[in-house]
């Protein structure tokens, strides 16, 4: 059992290369703008049944993993009451000809034991889960995982970046938008102990209801020199201006690389007890 224990995590080793190319266009649009359809392939869209609605978003790195923000599943921290869909470009998947969409049950969610913040709303850190689904995604054109960054690592500050949702764009928290958006932002890093593990962007952005958990990905050189890229998520969305949009007032994110140990042992924690690697 303890060499089962040792063992490490194989991650996925095609990941954060979509088959449908991303458009990296530097537009600044407050809002975003719609991204081509299936060219962010990890994005995921967590469904809670109690009502059925979209809730926030997600980002596949695993075939049987979703990693998301922690308030994602306040109140409802329960894994039967959610469902982890992929491969959509309209949030009405109908609209999507043919449709490639594939939702999962839940059966475990991992929040950060360190995550406080509905005890204590001043302290929004830890702000990350792991969302383990019932069965093995099927890989397909429309449907693939984005990469983990490497342990510890800091994206410079105006390093472009990408974030992905259907967030409600109008930030009345009432509906999600139709169609996935993509918006550019540049990160600035606060070097202030309180915020170690936190992105955070000044722009004023789209993020709003829906967007929560969802991806800030940004691209890797393959290769020293090389002009191939391939996608990291660096960020999950956690917190923004209330109500959405608002000036002077800076959007937050987890970030990534410093949950990097977490993440690893959280899921060989999982393996190990499961007992599905026996």
């Amino acid at each position: 059992n303890w060499f089962v224990w040792k063992l490490p995590c194989f991650w996925p080793e095609n990941c954060g290369n979509p088959e449908v190319k991303p458009s990296t266009a530097t537009v600044r649009v407050v809002n975003g703008v719609e991204a081509i359809p299936h060219s962010w392939p990890w994005q995921a869209s967590p469904f809670s049944p109690i009502p059925y609605m979209h809730g926030c978003g997600g980002s596949l790195i695993h075939e049987e993993w979703i990693l998301t923000a922690a308030h994602c599943f306040i109140p409802l921290n329960v894994p039967s009451f959610w469902r982890m869909c992929l491969g959509k470009h309209h949030m009405n998947s109908s609209m999507d000809i043919p449709s490639a969409e594939e939702c999962y049950k839940v059966d475990t969610i991992i929040r950060h034991k360190g995550f406080v913040y509905e005890q204590d709303p001043n302290d929004i850190t830890n702000d990350i889960a792991l969302v383990h689904l019932a069965k093995p995604v099927n890989m397909i054109r429309e449907i693939s995982p984005i990469c983990l960054p490497k342990p510890g690592v800091v994206m410079p500050a105006g390093t472009p970046c990408f974030v992905t949702g259907w967030g409600d764009e109008k930030g009345k928290n009432s509906h999600a938008f139709p169609t996935l958006l993509r918006l550019l932002i540049k990160t600035d890093f606060y070097k202030f102990k309180v915020t170690e593990t936190i992105y955070s962007s000044c722009q004023n952005l789209m993020f709003c209801s829906g967007d929560s958990g969802g991806p800030l990905a940004c691209t890797a050189a393959t290769a020293a020199g090389g002009t191939n890229t391939i996608w990291e998520v660096h960020g999950i969305v956690s917190f923004g201006a209330q109500g959405c949009i608002r000036d002077k007032k800076p959007s937050v994110f987890t970030r990534v690389s410093a949950f990097s140990d977490w993440i690893d042992s959280n899921i060989k924690k999982y393996i190990y007890e499961s007992g599905k690697a026996l």
